[in-house]
């Protein structure tokens, strides 16, 4: 998405993403920051991938247009360890923002083409951040803010020490192999 005066999506996400993956980094977790398109994509293998937009600069000309969005894809749903990275991330970020969450998904969050890339096995959600028109000032101002929620959520799945996000799903299988890297995948083709 590009805004009227050049405002483009890729360099919010960018910035974000950036931010995400120094302070995980700093954390001691190995984190690979990959374009949309790219072709290690393929059957990539990850404790976490999430991809990070921004929502459409249009003028809807309704507050209504302002909050974020995230899911996983359709056909995961039913994985608890996809289900509770998006429930840990939405937690961290909504209070980290205060940006509401919209559960108004479309057909291009739910079927994101990297669901279907990545290997079945690496949970993985897609975040819109927020809207580029309404949201502006957050997503031109704020990047370690929102940065710093988005990591608490990763943290909030990669090391749930207090199961307090989803009861009802599950934390993930401590029987897994070794951690592999965490995945970003900001969207730069805007």
């Amino acid at each position: 998405a590009v805004c009227p005066d050049g405002l483009t999506e890729s360099e919010i996400n960018l910035a974000v993403a950036e931010r995400v993956v120094r302070n995980l980094q700093a954390r001691g977790y190995t984190v690979d920051l990959l374009d949309e398109f790219d072709p290690r994509l393929d059957s990539y293998q990850a404790n976490v991938l999430l991809s990070i937009h921004a929502n459409t600069c249009t003028d809807y000309q309704d507050a209504s247009a302002s909050g974020y969005l995230i899911s996983t894809a359709d056909s995961r749903r039913n994985s608890g360890n996809d289900q509770l990275l998006v429930e840990c991330i939405a937690s961290h970020y909504e209070e980290g923002t205060q940006l509401s969450r919209h559960f108004g998904l479309t057909r291009d969050v739910t079927d994101y083409h990297v669901f279907r890339e990545i290997h079945p096995r690496t949970p993985g959600a897609i975040l819109e951040l927020g809207f580029m028109f309404n949201d502006r000032e957050i997503l031109t101002t704020q990047h370690d803010l929102m940065a710093g929620a988005i990591t608490n959520g990763i943290l909030c799945y990669l090391e749930p020490e207090s199961p307090n996000i989803l009861a009802t799903l599950q934390a993930p299988d401590p029987t897994e192999p070794p951690p592999l890297p965490t995945v970003f995948s900001p969207d730069n083709e805007g």
